[in-house]
């Protein structure tokens, strides 16, 4: 076994979007931090989320009863443009930014959509519960399909983004601290251990981690002061090697769907009955618009193995609450997608990011939801203080190892050139790629 590394304050394991955001937040405040990816960045929940920045809009459409979920997440939309705008730190300005806002439509074929278009959403606006209030659209602004097929449209200030751009806005300042480790046939994804504390102390014995470079490489002991678990369903797996419970977890499957052809670009979802029955956002790919298709219908055919069944009911879907879509010349796929998620004691969905600490210096995380990202690294932050016994020392709100831009200072630059003054192990490892996203892996069929 190599020998092991120089001082490493902080080992996060998975590089979606709550492993890169945290990733930035603990090298701003000044720590030496190092991020393992098993695949490509993003791979899994990330790469096939929607990009939508929730701010609790189709929540409060839930007869205004999910409270905990809108206090959590109303404040999301605001601050990411200001990320994406370059003026708070992390800088996204470079990620592709789809849409500034998502609309909700009420379909015309539902008498109970009808209803909610003159009744729930001034409820909505009225009780507060959402940053930014929803605004009607005037009907010669609707977008195709929605002028033969709304009763009623609003626009939520809720913003759209490209998730491989994304991913690659938060990884560029952090290339030399994000590495691959082996996956595959006959390599293990990683080994979590229990490892006596550097220096000795006492107390219960820290974890380490075992990685290799590639399939057959000989495994590196990595004994960071802390570790972060935030690989998203591959949480389970990582727990259960620290031997932890695994089911502090649980997963919410999806089968989504995409549309591929002479498309309209729509960022929008549909409410029917406080439910929403379909939420579609559009990419462009390969000269062609591509929908991506969720909602309840991803959730109905969750643990559905018929892909043709899938694809025969989402068109019926389409055509009975997007009337006015011409089908014609589309092509269709499907693809599963899962949601991991902190386990509700009554199995429901979190209403906000999950952060706990599970040995004396291992932290699991999960942000439930892209646009809580920012949270959870906060969170993860504080947590890794008291781990390290730092928190005197350091504020997550103001670190002083951050200047007012967001850039480390002199300071934090100086402790992580003292921290790697002997060249680790890892710093040969490659560095992973932007994981593909769904359509580009699909298997497309003919609409008929």
């Amino acid at each position: 076994m190599e020998p092991a590394e120089p001082r490493l304050d902080v080992l996060i394991l998975g590089g979606g979007v709550a492993g890169l955001w945290i990733l930035d937040r603990l090298h701003r405040a000044g720590l030496t931090a190092l991020l393992l990816e098993a695949q490509g960045l993003g791979h899994g929940q990330t790469i096939q989320s929607q990009g939508i920045i929730h701010g609790g809009g189709k929540y409060a459409l839930r007869g205004v009863r999910d409270f905990s979920a809108v206090a959590a997440i109303r404040e999301m939309p605001e601050r990411w443009r200001r990320h994406l705008q370059g003026r708070e730190a992390p800088d996204l300005s470079a990620a592709k930014l789809l849409s500034q806002d998502c609309l909700l439509w009420l379909p015309r074929r539902s008498l109970v959509a009808r209803v909610q278009a003159l009744g729930i959403m001034p409820v909505v606006a009225r009780a507060g519960l959402l940053a930014t209030r929803p605004r009607r659209v005037p009907r010669p602004q609707w977008p195709a399909p929605l002028p033969g097929s709304a009763a009623a449209v609003y626009r939520m200030a809720e913003p759209v983004v490209d998730t491989s751009s994304l991913l690659a806005a938060l990884a560029e300042p952090h290339r030399d601290r994000i590495r691959s480790y082996a996956c595959g046939p006959g390599a293990a994804w990683v080994d979590v251990v229990r490892a006596e504390r550097t220096g000795g102390g006492g107390g219960p014995p820290w974890l380490a981690v075992r990685a290799r470079s590639h399939p057959g490489a000989p495994p590196t002991e990595l004994r960071p002061r802390a570790v972060v678990l935030a690989a998203g369903a591959g949480n389970a797996d990582l727990l259960a090697r620290a031997g932890e419970d695994p089911g502090r977890m649980q997963r919410r499957p999806l089968c989504m769907v995409l549309l591929r052809g002479a498309l309209p670009p729509l960022y929008a979802h549909c409410v029917v009955g406080g439910k929403t029955r379909l939420t579609v956002t559009a990419v462009d790919y390969q000269g062609e618009t591509v929908w991506q298709v969720g909602g309840e219908l991803a959730e109905r055919h969750a643990y559905s193995q018929d892909h043709s069944l899938v694809q025969r009911d989402a068109l019926a879907e389409l055509r009975r609450w997007l009337p006015a879509l011409d089908q014609r010349g589309l092509r269709i796929a499907t693809y599963a997608a899962t949601r991991a998620e902190a386990r509700d004691a009554r199995g429901r969905r979190p209403s906000g990011v999950h952060v706990e600490r599970v040995g004396p210096n291992a932290v699991v995380a999960w942000p439930t939801k892209l646009a809580l990202a920012p949270l959870l690294a906060e969170e993860v932050l504080g947590e890794v203080d008291r781990a390290l016994g730092a928190t005197a020392a350091r504020s997550p709100a103001t670190p002083l190892a951050s200047s007012a831009s967001g850039r480390p200072t002199a300071a934090a630059t100086a402790l992580e050139a003292m921290a790697c003054a002997t060249t680790p192990a890892w710093s040969a490892w490659p560095s992973p790629p932007i994981a593909r996203p769904p359509w580009e892996e699909a298997t497309w069929s003919d609409v008929r």
